[in-house]
């Protein structure tokens, strides 16, 4: 897996039907994530030497996709995302790597996040983030 480029990496969100079906999220400028982290449990006691600590429950963080904003366009998904938002229904995710066989981390996440971004002279930008709930499985 050394050496991959970003450029054919990507993420699918699925249909949430029986069977999934998973659908690319079109015009993707950059994934960012998952950042978890997981919390440090203090267990020093008096007779310690020095800090103990053991490691809670992981917490998977956040995903977070930059995108050309296309609201209308079916095939990018970006209403499907925007809706997830406002709807609050946890979704599927799986972002996929530029390897073959393709590396694959497996996820749910609520739409937690929308935001435009508009400039002079630039494309309308959106960024979309994705509140992990649960395990992240790669294979």
């Amino acid at each position: 897996m050394a050496n991959l480029l970003s450029q054919g990496c990507g993420i699918r969100i699925s249909d949430l039907a029986s069977p999934e079906v998973f659908t690319d999220i079109g015009q993707v400028v950059s994934i960012s994530g998952p950042d978890g982290s997981a919390s440090e449990i203090d267990v020093t006691a008096l007779d310690s030497s020095a800090k103990e600590f053991v490691i809670g429950l992981p917490d998977n963080g956040s995903v977070s996709l930059e995108v050309i904003f296309d609201h209308a366009s079916a095939t990018a998904k970006h209403d499907t995302l925007y809706t997830a938002r406002t709807s609050q229904v946890l979704q599927h995710f799986q972002i996929f790597l530029s390897d073959s066989p393709e590396t694959v981390l497996d996820f749910q996440a609520y739409v937690s996040q929308f935001s435009l971004a508009l400039g002079v002279d630039d494309k309308v930008g959106a960024t979309f983030s994705l509140r992990i709930s649960g395990a992240v499985s790669i294979t």
